[in-house]
């Protein structure tokens, strides 16, 4: 068993980190996507190196620290929606004892609905539109092209998350942390 003040110090800089890159949106406007996903990879290593209590409150806390330190609304709206929990979320259910068709339908159902969520908060609450903007050239039934684009896209992103998790237990975690690979 973890002692307590390491758990606390691994989440502490993980999620430091996590606001980091979150603030790092204002300097950088065109990651405003890609940096709300690497954060929420990265809340990863507080769940391997700790337990997912622990990935849930560095989750809450960059969540909420993110609403007011991060400069880019949206990718704090992305963050806390979708892309700072799931990943932890996909490594837990990947562990239930659930078969894959009903695995894969609960991962599509929580992507729609966080991501239609998310949208609608980012245009009708802060009101902005840059997406429908963005789309436009798509033309009619925009709405219906998007969300299948988006869950085309969402299939090679929890595909990538896999990768990178078993990355970090394979490679990362042997060579830097000098811990043992333990198979999932």
């Amino acid at each position: 068993m973890k002692k307590l003040s390491y758990k606390v110090a691994v989440g502490g800089v993980v999620s430091a980190l996590c606001i980091l890159m979150m603030f790092l949106t204002g300097v950088f406007p065109l990651l405003g996507m890609t940096i709300p996903i690497y954060s929420g990879i990265i809340l990863l290593a507080v769940y391997y190196e700790t337990d997912g209590h622990w990935s849930a409150l560095s989750y809450f806390a960059v969540a909420l620290l993110s609403m007011f330190i991060t400069p880019d609304k949206e990718a704090a709206i992305l963050f806390i929606m979708f892309f700072g929990y799931y990943p932890v979320l996909k490594c837990s259910l990947e562990k239930s004892a659930l078969n894959t068709v009903l695995k894969w339908l609960i991962k599509f159902l929580i992507f729609n609905v966080s991501i239609i969520t998310a949208y609608r908060i980012i245009t009708d609450v802060l009101g902005i539109y840059d997406l429908i903007d963005e789309f436009g050239f798509l033309g009619s039934h925009l709405k219906t092209k998007l969300i299948f684009f988006a869950n085309a896209v969402f299939v090679f992103y929890d595909f990538t998350i896999g990768m990178l998790e078993q990355a970090y237990l394979k490679w990362f975690r042997p060579i830097y942390l000098r811990k043992k690979y333990i198979g999932l």
